[in-house]
């Protein structure tokens, strides 16, 4: 059948046909939510538009009004939320990044070092009420006590103190262990850090170290017949102050107390037999060090 002109007067024997524009516009819109962008409901407005204007026009011979008003709303929501997303995405992209904190640099402890601190069960934890004594050597002349061992540092006139210190260890029972170190020796630091560990307060208990600073009094140490090469170095002493048993940090390997602890105490006690630098007593003056 000839359809009628576009504006003619519409008979009610007949049927009205649905406006393909608005079937397109709801089509566009649906399109717009699966895909997930804003120009399939920008396409469902126009068509939607264009869908009710078409229909307005067609005189009744069209329909389809409903689907062109859904178009135009799904058209509507589907670009609200594609603007609402895009200026997410944008604050986010555009949005400062909070600058990286880097650690704080470490604290510059000279040359002190300390294995990584145990567990409180293990033999090698420090003592709770024991000083630790960290560094090679402290400065001036004083006596610290670290649980069963006790250090007396010492930092001038080394045959006067050393006399005062044979006095205090006697009257405590005490055995004296002269201690060398240098200023900037890990080793030597490495000793002082194990001290107040548990292996080291049992295998030194009722020791007296007496640490002193070799480059400080080298020659006076020279003159008792000291050895001075190696550092950081032991001696144990006659009445004259002369060594009568000698052992450096050679003896051990990584300066950690389970490694320290055993040989320096059974040097200290007069134990210590076996070496890997075997000492064969002082210098004689006519004589030039191997």
């Amino acid at each position: 059948m000839h359809s009628p002109p576009l504006g003619a007067p519409w008979t009610p024997h007949e049927r009205s046909n649905t406006n393909g524009t608005s079937i397109f516009a709801l089509v566009a819109s649906l399109l717009g939510y699966v895909c997930f962008v804003g120009v399939g409901g920008v396409l469902g407005i126009v068509l939607g538009l264009i869908a009710r204007n078409e229909i307005s026009r067609s005189a009744g011979r069209e329909k389809g009004r409903g689907l062109a008003n859904a178009a135009i709303a799904l058209g509507t929501v589907n670009l609200c939320l594609t603007v609402v997303g895009l200026a997410v995405g944008i604050a986010y992209l555009v949005k400062p990044k909070p600058a990286s904190t880097a650690p704080p640099p470490a604290t510059a402890l000279g040359t002190i070092w300390a294995p990584p601190s145990p567990s409180s069960s293990s033999p090698h934890a420090p003592l709770r009420n024991a000083p630790v004594a960290r560094a090679s050597r402290e400065a001036g002349s004083q006596v610290t006590t670290l649980g069963t061992i006790t250090l007396a540092d010492i930092s001038n006139n080394l045959e006067l103190e050393l006399k005062k210190q044979r006095i205090a260890a006697d009257a405590k029972r005490e055995t004296l262990v002269l201690w060398l170190v240098v200023s900037g020796c890990r080793p030597c630091d490495g000793v002082a850090a194990a001290l107040s560990s548990q292996i080291s307060q049992k295998a030194l208990a009722h020791v007296r170290l007496v640490r002193v600073d070799r480059d400080e009094l080298q020659i006076d140490l020279e003159q008792l017949g000291i050895p001075t090469e190696k550092i950081p170095a032991f001696v144990l002493l006659d009445s004259h102050d002369r060594p009568r048993d000698f052992m450096h940090g050679g003896e051990w390997d990584a300066d950690i107390p389970s490694n320290i602890a055993p040989i320096l105490g059974k040097f200290a006690h007069g134990r210590y037999a076996v070496r890997r630098h075997p000492w064969h007593g002082p210098v004689r003056e006519d004589e030039t060090p191997l």
